[in-house]
């Protein structure tokens, strides 16, 4: 391999560390409240070519929904798996032409639901497993799906919709909610080892100290329980890497042709922590998109399109995963193992001093 003599040290260093860089696998993330934009149960179809136009340009590998379906009751299933399907055929440009399913993509839509709506997840990659767990009141299940990501141990994804409103009946039930998904998200973690995870969810809560809670944090429930939903869910070892808007902000509710109308923060995209045998996650970037919070808004976009595909914004995470390795003696590293920095910087040195003596 002949060196050019233009190649500085700094540029066989950044050499070097593209090529770790290429050894980990970057994964793109979403979660999203539709506001019932995709369902068979009259869903506010009027939403869906907004809600394609933004799915389409984020480009996620995998997507948690929360309010697939509609405004009628006689929740069916299979006729929602039907219509999520039907619309991402017709809809999802980047998924290639005519993009067919268990092929070019793969999806889950809850069993569980209250009637009208429910959660479902869409990947790139293949479900390894797929379903629900029920999670409480309104019959809200906890989607957990298992994707074969390549170049990990797979990856857990769950998703979530907690019960809204502001009563003491309705915060007893989102701590409820939060609860039984930490009691799932733990249980999976100890049969799941070695892979990463993440939890998504319209949790119909903020803790920050900077925003109004619907329900006291910290205040006692009538059944002696404290309530603090979210840092319960997080406590599953989840981290909050707290994404932002275009000004900054990290509200997500609700998207108007007011500014002020944002005023609760409550769609999360949680990563895994980093836990030695565990794959490790890294966040790349971490985005809340609202076409009314840039200062300037991408090709084709128009300023009132995050507000006509759902009253929420979606959260994205772009993450780099680390593959964890294990060793014959029991030990391990996180794959690039921490000495590849120093083989490849030792060969950026020797090929720098290789060719100063060619010079």
């Amino acid at each position: 391999m002949r060196i050019s003599p233009f190649l500085r040290a700094s540029q066989l260093v950044m050499l070097s560390l593209l090529l770790i860089a290429g050894w980990a696998t970057e994964l793109r993330v979403m979660r999203w409240n539709i506001g019932r934009a995709i369902g068979a149960n009259n869903p506010n179809d009027a939403q869906q070519p907004y809600v394609a136009k933004i799915w389409n340009y984020f480009r996620p590998d995998v997507i948690l929904l929360h309010e697939v379906g509609g405004n009628t009751s006689g929740w069916n299933a299979l006729n929602q798996e039907s219509a999520l399907d039907n619309f991402i055929r017709a809809n999802l440009t980047y998924l290639g032409a005519n993009p067919q399913r268990n092929v070019n993509y793969y999806l889950y839509v809850n069993r569980l639901s209250d009637g009208w709506i429910s959660s479902a997840i869409v990947s790139r990659y293949p479900l390894v497993s797929a379903t629900d767990v029920s999670i409480g009141s309104p019959n809200r299940g906890l989607t957990i799906g298992f994707v074969d990501v390549p170049g990990t141990n797979g990856v857990g994804f769950f998703g979530a919709h907690f019960k809204a409103g502001g009563y003491t009946t309705d915060a007893e039930k989102r701590q409820t909610n939060a609860e039984q998904a930490r009691a799932h998200v733990n249980r999976w973690r100890y049969q799941n080892r070695r892979s990463a995870y993440l939890f998504g969810g319209d949790l119909n809560e903020n803790e920050d100290p900077d925003l109004n809670s619907l329900y006291d944090i910290g205040a006692l429930l009538p059944d002696g329980r404290v309530y603090n939903p979210i840092s319960t869910v997080q406590s599953a070892r989840l981290r909050d890497h707290v994404p932002t808007d275009g000004m900054g902000g990290k509200r997500t509710y609700k998207i108007s042709s007011r500014n002020s109308d944002l005023d609760q923060r409550f769609d999360y995209l949680f990563t895994s922590a980093d836990e030695p045998g565990r794959d490790r996650i890294r966040v790349l970037e971490a985005r809340i998109f609202n076409t009314r919070r840039m200062s300037e808004l991408p090709d084709g976009f128009e300023i009132t399109d995050s507000q006509n595909a759902s009253d929420h914004a979606p959260v994205f995470l772009r993450i780099q995963i680390d593959r964890w390795h294990t060793r014959p003696d029991g030990s391990g590293y996180w794959v690039p193992e921490p000495s590849s920095w120093l083989i490849l910087l030792g060969l950026s040195g020797a090929l720098l001093l290789k060719r100063r003596r060619s010079d």
